[in-house]
C-alpha cells in the first residue's frame, strides 16, 4: 500500500463499513487507534500492510482475520503511546 495515505485508507475502510456491518467495529477501532492522543500514527508503519492483508482475508472468509486485525491495531497503538 505504498503511496496510500492514512486518510485514504481510513476513508476506504469507512466506505467498507457502510456497505458491510461486519467491518464497522474494525473501522471504529482503526479510527480510534489512528488518532491516539490527538495525533495520527505514521502511515508508513509496517502494521498497515499486515492490517490490509488481514482485511482482505476477512473478506474472503478467514475466521482468524479479525484477530490478526486486532493484534496489528494493538501493536500500532502500543508503539505510539
Amino acid at each position: 500500500m505504498q503511496g496510500t495515505t492514512i486518510h485514504q485508507r481510513l476513508r476506504t475502510w469507512r466506505y467498507a463499513a457502510f456497505r458491510q456491518a461486519k467491518f464497522r467495529a474494525v473501522y471504529a477501532h482503526a479510527v480510534m487507534v489512528a488518532h491516539m492522543e490527538g495525533r495520527l500514527i505514521a502511515d508508513d508503519h509496517p502494521s498497515w500492510s499486515r492490517i490490509d492483508s488481514a482485511i482482505k482475508a476477512a473478506q474472503a472468509g478467514d475466521p482468524d482475520a479479525l484477530a490478526r486485525i486486532e493484534r496489528e491495531l494493538l501493536r500500532l497503538r502500543d508503539k505510539n503511546t
